[in-house]
């Protein structure tokens, strides 16, 4: 079932679907402590616990970052720093969501476990935010996060048809 997204008075509210994701407080101060730090991070305003539901900044009418490589009518958009801005926000989320990892008991690590081009996206103000932060989730062991590392490959793939083309 997928994820109900809305906008209410320039706040994005998503209506979370899935069954094995829930929203709690410890999950939003996780959250918090890391988008403090990485400014790539898209903002949670606020949580709504008992019905699964996120309060998030508005970044307007976005592109994801694979499409703004690939399609010429795009390619205008994308400048040396957005490529810089890219490759940093993909490789930051990963590695701020390890670092605060370091705080947590046993084998337990806060990181995004979709951390693809997908949800990275390019604003209309020409800024690269990391969407989709539900999927950051407190995990086992670090399961499930070879979306990261395929992301890594496919980013590269992606600089090569962009740089090619121009």
């Amino acid at each position: 079932m997928k994820n109900d997204i809305s906008i209410q008075d320039d706040v994005v509210v998503k209506k979370i679907n899935k069954n094995f994701i829930n929203i709690s407080t410890e999950w939003f101060e996780f959250y918090k402590a890391l988008a403090a730090k990485n400014k790539y991070l898209v903002k949670v305003l606020d949580i709504d616990i008992k019905r699964n539901i996120l309060y998030m900044e508005n970044l307007g009418n976005c592109i994801h970052t694979e499409a703004c490589l690939k399609d010429p009518y795009l390619k205008n958009r994308v400048t040396k720093e957005t490529v810089c801005d890219i490759i940093i926000a993909l490789n930051t989320a990963w590695s701020d969501s390890i670092e605060f990892s370091k705080s947590l008991q046993g084998n337990e690590f806060f990181v995004h476990t979709d951390l693809s081009l997908d949800n990275i996206v390019l604003t209309p103000n020409n800024k690269i935010k990391v969407i989709d932060p539900d999927s950051f989730q407190l995990i086992d062991k670090l399961l499930y996060t070879e979306k990261f590392y395929m992301s890594q490959i496919n980013l590269m793939a992606n600089l090569g048809i962009y740089y090619n083309d121009l």
